[in-house]
């Protein structure tokens, strides 16, 4: 007899994938019953307890140089940190959701299913080592997207939103793909490891059709991560959607995109080097610039934390500009700056986004910077949260972001990018003044006479295990780091 062409390894490589298969097709089966649809609460339950039972799974692997399905997954360090980052945040996002969804009178299970199938493309596009499986999972994630982003179907922000998302996303998505074609031409593979290989034994790198690619490639990835120019679309989408929407996309779907574009520039385009590092740098230069000074303008708050997001992807940038002119333990410092980032990003920006949903007035989002006004007299563990979350995103000591920024410079200063450092620490101060803003408007300006909070306890969860997340990383970051760092190893 044959082999399967599906081994027991294979399986076991994609175990947390196919228990989030397996929960977003109960919830939709389950979600097609009248009766369930009365206690929409027991679905956030189950989706919670499905991807704490894919994170155990995650954490029970062993990372491995091999690959699976015929060389289309990996099941490396680099990808499990990477699926624990967006199990984390998935399910931050449902404990947000459950109260939110009730006041908006939009609690259904298609939510879930949404979320869950989102989660699974992020998971898979961490997992991919060639670019047929990277695209698959890409397309998931991002189709799943755009309708949670519209969800709100009565919100016409909402619905604005996921419309601009979609017909933006599909035009980068036609980039990608066109891309990705290039470069099979050029090198008749689609494995990234062989395509670079291929570029070096066939001399491609000084070709017009690789340059042509090369510049596509960095086009759809740029757009992935809302870096400028490519940014367009994160503003409405960020600040449109649902803010529990956003709470996850701001983190998990940014995550994603920058362990595709590490995986993709560092192993299979690190040929090219010289082409793109400069083109990188000045993408990190100008999202940090315009991310920040747009910041400065906003008086609602969704829009600041989303131009604040965009400012927070050039800072990543750095350490992959860093990790590409440098190799051996010093690129692996700089990868690692760079997932330490994301990893401390994430907590804060939860918090961040989950006070805006604890924030109420006529039972709508919090969404204006007046809603958060007299926050300190109103509620003080409410505004000692946000006020820990916003001086962890200014990269104020002790608190998390300030050691990813620490980090992410250093790797840049040790790679040679002094300058660019220089440039991220001057983008850090600027960004303290908008924080900041938000800080003198919770203890100076006086609170609306409506002015109301959710009271929810999966909410106060969320917030309290952001903050303690935030401090921990900032005070105690060894462990973190060293995670990171055994992370940093990319399955070649």
């Amino acid at each position: 007899m044959g082999s399967l062409p599906v081994t027991v390894e294979d399986l076991w490589a994609i175990a947390p994938e196919l228990i989030v298969t397996a929960a977003a097709s109960i919830v939709l089966l389950w979600g097609a019953f009248d009766a369930p649809r009365k206690r929409p609460q027991q679905f956030a339950w189950f989706t919670l307890a499905s991807i704490v039972a894919a994170l155990v799974t995650v954490l029970r692997q062993t990372p491995t140089d091999q690959t699976y399905f015929s060389g289309l997954l990996g099941m490396d360090a680099f990808s499990m940190f990477f699926s624990v980052l967006f199990l984390i945040s998935a399910g931050f996002a449902v404990a947000a959701s459950i109260r939110f969804l009730d006041d908006h009178g939009a609690h259904h299970p298609e939510y879930y299913f949404f979320l869950l199938t989102a989660l699974l493309g992020m998971m898979f596009m961490a997992r991919a080592v060639d670019f047929v499986s990277l695209f698959v999972g890409l397309e998931l994630q991002a189709l799943s997207v755009y309708v949670l982003v519209g969800y709100l179907k009565n919100d016409p922000k909402s619905n604005e939103a996921g419309l601009k998302y979609f017909i933006l996303g599909a035009m980068s998505s036609a980039i990608f793909l066109y891309a990705i074609s290039l470069f099979y031409a050029l090198t008749g593979t689609t494995n990234l490891a062989a395509i670079a290989q291929a570029i070096v034994a066939g001399e491609l790198e000084t070709s017009k059709l690789t340059t042509a690619a090369l510049v596509l490639m960095a086009s759809a990835l740029g757009f992935k991560i809302a870096a400028v120019p490519f940014h367009v679309w994160a503003p409405d989408a960020y600040s449109g959607g649902p803010t529990t929407v956003s709470l996850f996309i701001t983190v998990a779907s940014k995550a994603a995109a920058f362990a595709v574009l590490i995986r993709i520039f560092i192993v299979a385009l690190e040929p090219l080097q010289e082409s793109w590092v400069l083109l990188l740098a000045a993408l990190a230069v100008l999202t940090m610039f315009v991310g920040n000074i747009a910041a400065l303008t906003q008086e609602n708050l969704k829009r600041m934390l989303a131009y604040s997001s965009i400012a927070h992807a050039g800072n990543v940038l750095i350490g992959v500009v860093a990790a590409a002119t440098t190799d051996g333990d010093a690129r692996s410092f700089a990868i690692a700056a760079s997932l330490f980032y994301l990893f401390a990003y994430t907590f804060m920006n939860i918090g961040a986004w989950a006070t805006v949903i604890l924030l109420r007035r006529n039972g709508l989002a919090g969404e204006n910077l007046e809603d958060f006004a007299g926050l300190a007299s109103r509620s003080y563990p409410a505004f000692f949260c946000m006020l820990v979350f916003l001086l962890s995103l200014g990269g104020i000591p002790p608190m998390a972001g300030f050691l990813g920024k620490w980090y992410v410079f250093a790797a840049a200063i040790n790679s040679g990018w002094t300058w660019l450092a220089v440039v991220g620490a001057i983008n850090a101060a600027i960004s303290i003044f908008y924080y900041l803003r938000i800080v003198v408007v919770m203890v100076v300006q006086d609170p609306a006479e409506d002015a109301t909070l959710v009271r929810s306890a999966p909410l106060t969860l969320t917030l309290v295990a952001a903050l303690v997340m935030t401090v921990a990383v900032g005070i105690w970051a060894s462990p973190f780091l060293d995670w990171a760092a055994s992370a940093s190893q990319l399955l070649p």
